[in-house]
């Protein structure tokens, strides 16, 4: 990724959910604090915050809508960074207990990590905290947190060569080549959602004015009643009503092959059991998502996940060149458990109220994202 040249310098306040002293995560970020000092990066300004002097979580320790010294002083922190690093072990397919808290003293309100960028980074056994940031990345999205999505650092800190010396410092070349690469998207991704200056802000007020944001809404239930296409059907009505510059397509993934990559290519790799509607299908469904600016997704949700149908059109469109990259987009569903007395029972007011700030955000994100480019 190339340097980003930045007009003001980018804050970032730096967490580690490991609080012993040699940690290899801290180590992380030591060496995360010394590239920023690069050339490359001199845009960015890091500071490590300590956690470690933040009581547990107890909400009697607020009184009269103040906070704690010690907590108020951790919240402005936060409040005066433009983007945040953090940097956690996995404990039990999570983040730590200590980052947890100071998270949720962090979210109390008003809540202080809303509308930043943040970036992840983890060293550990096995999987090097893979599991602990895709929690943290669910933690974000209640906290309103924009976590840039590649590159992707995780280090298994006991594979050879050493990764880290006797007292937990990065040594590794190729894992500080990887963490300068996060830190760049950071950075770009940071100046991008704050909007460099006022002359894109301009331009994105007469994109609002004078263009179409195309959205592309895939339903994930297949069935003829289906409550979620009911959604998207919905929201197209509302978008008549009060997003003018917002068109909602339904697309169709109802005939689309199951993914299988030896269909790539040429229409001669098709199997002759594969219908020719397939063939099509497949070709216009990329075309649709690409020319997209954003994506609206309907889906009931099947054993914890999304459906089949969605899940394997979501699969198609990544398969290179990835044809959802770089597109803002939103999730509304309908169904049982957690989604289906809300999504039956209250439908038409859904559909007509939430739904309506769905569409709004959306609109207004994809313009954001697009204002720098």
């Amino acid at each position: 990724m190339e340097a980003v040249a930045a007009k003001s310098v980018i804050k970032v306040a730096a967490l580690c959910g490991s609080l012993r002293k040699g940690s290899f995560n801290r180590g992380l970020l030591r060496s995360a604090i010394q590239l920023s000092k690069e050339s490359v990066l001199n845009g960015m300004e890091i500071e490590y915050v300590d956690i470690s002097p933040l009581p547990m979580l107890n909400t009697d320790l607020e009184v009269d809508g103040t906070f704690p010294p010690v907590v108020e002083a951790f919240r402005q922190k936060i409040l005066q960074a433009d983007s945040v690093l953090f940097a956690s072990p996995e404990y039990n397919y999570s983040v730590t207990g200590p980052l947890k808290n100071a998270i949720d003293w962090a979210s109390r309100p008003p809540n202080c990590w809303a509308d930043k960028a943040a970036a992840i980074v983890s060293a550990g056994g096995s999987f090097g905290g893979g599991r602990a940031q895709y929690h943290l990345r669910q933690i974000g999205v209640y906290l309103d947190l924009h976590f840039i999505n590649k590159p992707e650092f995780y280090l298994n800190a006991f594979t050879p060569p050493a990764k880290f010396d006797s007292d937990g410092n990065l040594i590794d070349p190729a894992s500080k080549d990887r963490i300068k690469e996060v830190l760049l998207s950071l950075l770009a991704f940071t100046l991008r959602l704050q909007g460099e200056t006022d002359l894109v802000q301009a331009k994105m007020a007469r994109e609002a004015e004078n263009s179409v944001i195309k959205v592309a809404a895939p339903s994930g239930s297949l069935r003829k009643a289906s409550y979620n296409e009911g959604l998207i059907r919905a929201a197209m009505e509302q978008t008549k009503e009060f997003a003018t510059g917002m068109e909602i397509e339904h697309i169709d993934i109802s005939e689309l092959p199951m993914q299988n990559v030896d269909l790539e290519g040429n229409e001669e790799n098709f199997p002759s059991d594969v219908p020719e509607v397939s063939h099509q299908q497949l070709k216009l469904f990329g075309r649709k998502i690409l020319e997209a600016n954003s994506i609206l997704f309907a889906s009931p949700e099947h054993n914890y996940s999304v459906t089949a149908p969605i899940k394997n059109a979501i699969d198609w469109a990544s398969r290179p060149p990835n044809v959802c990259a770089d597109k803002a987009a939103a999730i509304i569903s309908s169904s049982g458990g957690m989604g289906g007395a809300r999504g039956r029972f209250h439908l038409r007011q859904i559909a007509k109220e939430s739904l309506k700030d769905v569409l709004l955000a959306l609109q207004a994100f994809t313009l954001r994202l697009k204002g720098c480019k």
